[in-house]
């Protein structure tokens, strides 16, 4: 995740949140020298989140992570990931017996360290399984297995769990550390930990959003629209309107095969939408995907230039016709020769200099190297999937003007 909603109003709120604490040395809300700023480490984060009620009533919440001073929350602060009480009593059931062989083991005990390493194992197990996480349907989840220690307890992340509980739509986010001279060094949310948790939390796989657009890296399966009929409502599109419900209800800018992978630019206003989705249609945005192709290929590159239409008599497949198709044309780039399955593949780079449906696809097949894993044009066997994502995506953003540039790495 490059960066979420942090927003220029976030980032007042946090330079206000932060001048609070420098002046009143206290980190509490309203101040309390309970909560002294001198138990702040260089390493704690703290987050300041603008959401709005379903009334469209406008709150501020605050969040700090991991512990300041031995607690996990302080006064004007969201809650944790979990219930304090039950985190206090699993942490209370080890914590003497290793602290006592901690202090056994300095003394030159040596053979009490696969003890306490035990014992400490089973302390975190516990405590990793009081995390509890709020989705973007209502539901909850749990922490992975793999998660290291301390995935849960980032500010960032606490207060999207409580937006996301409370049912408000997120409008902004602020994380930063205090410098010691008292500026405030900004940051995204971590990809070691937040990232096992986000996409689910979200549903989707938000690697950048701010003021205007948002870009998501969309999983083979997901379709990029709603489709024809209510079980075919889930979608990106759906999934990310619903998260944010002031956005236009046709947010999507672009869409990707149900079966590709990869960038998908949102917007977040009607505006963005419109002048965006002119840049698709005006061929400004430059788009590269990565696939794997059946069989050897041994130029280095080339161009196809084969125009397609719809097959009106076995929608929806798409087919080319030299004379009635639209033009399509693919630039492509060899990367190297593979082997999967014990089969040898030609991994490619696209640069599609068009946007038909399903261009990649037919112009592959076209060539008589389908796509691996292409149920229309090709074999998928069982198991596979469609072996194309998009990989990059560059074009002007709406409100500054300025040229933005994403990537992704394939997951195959």
């Amino acid at each position: 995740m490059i960066a979420f909603l942090e927003t220029a109003r976030a980032k007042e709120e946090a330079e206000r949140m932060a001048s609070s604490i420098i002046s009143s040395q206290s980190y509490s809300f309203p101040p309390s020298s309970l909560y002294s700023a001198s138990d702040i480490r260089k390493s704690t984060t703290f987050a300041v989140m603008i959401a709005e009620t379903r009334n469209g009533e406008e709150k501020i919440l605050r969040a700090f992570s991991g512990f300041i001073g031995g607690k996990a929350s302080a006064p004007g602060y969201v809650n944790p990931c979990f219930s304090q009480h039950s985190f206090d009593s699993a942490a209370a059931k080890n914590d003497k017996a290793i602290h006592e062989l901690t202090e056994r083991i300095e003394n030159g005990d040596t053979s009490l360290i696969e003890e306490r390493r035990r014992l400490t194992e089973e302390s975190i197990r516990a405590i990793s399984g009081l995390y509890s996480f709020s989705t973007w349907d209502g539901k909850r989840i749990k922490l992975p297995g793999n998660a290291p220690t301390g995935t849960g307890d980032c500010a960032g992340l606490r207060l999207i769990n409580t937006a996301l509980r409370k049912g408000w739509e997120m409008k902004g986010l602020a994380e930063f550390s205090i410098q010691e001279d008292g500026t405030l060094s900004f940051r995204a949310p971590c990809r070691d930990r937040c990232s096992l948790l986000l996409p689910d939390m979200l549903g989707l796989d938000i690697i950048y959003a701010d003021e205007a657009i948002a870009v998501i890296d969309k999983k083979a399966g997901m379709l990029s629209v709603p489709g024809r009929g209510e079980d075919k409502i889930d979608s990106a599109s759906y999934r990310f309107h619903r998260l944010f419900p002031s956005s236009p209800e046709v947010c999507h800018t672009h869409r990707l095969d149900m079966d590709t992978s990869g960038l998908l630019v949102m917007a977040f206003t009607k505006e963005a939408h419109r002048t965006v989705s002119m840049e698709f249609e005006s061929k400004t945005v430059e788009k590269e995907y990565e696939a794997v192709l059946e069989g050897v290929i041994k130029e280095e590159e080339g161009v196809i230039d084969a125009p397609m239409r719809l097959d009106v008599d076995n929608r929806p497949y798409q087919i080319i016709d030299m004379e009635k198709g639209r033009r399509a044309v693919t630039r492509w780039k060899r990367i190297k020769i593979e082997v999967i399955d014990g089969e040898k593949c030609t991994r490619v780079k696209f640069y599609p200099e068009t946007g038909r449906t399903h261009q990649l696809r037919v112009h592959s097949a076209y060539i008589g190297h389908p796509i691996k894993g292409d149920r229309l044009y090709g074999v998928r066997k069982p198991g596979e999937r469609l072996l194309l994502h998009a990989s990059g995506i560059s074009f002007i953003h709406p409100a500054d003007g300025e040229r933005i540039s994403f990537s992704s790495h394939p997951p195959f």
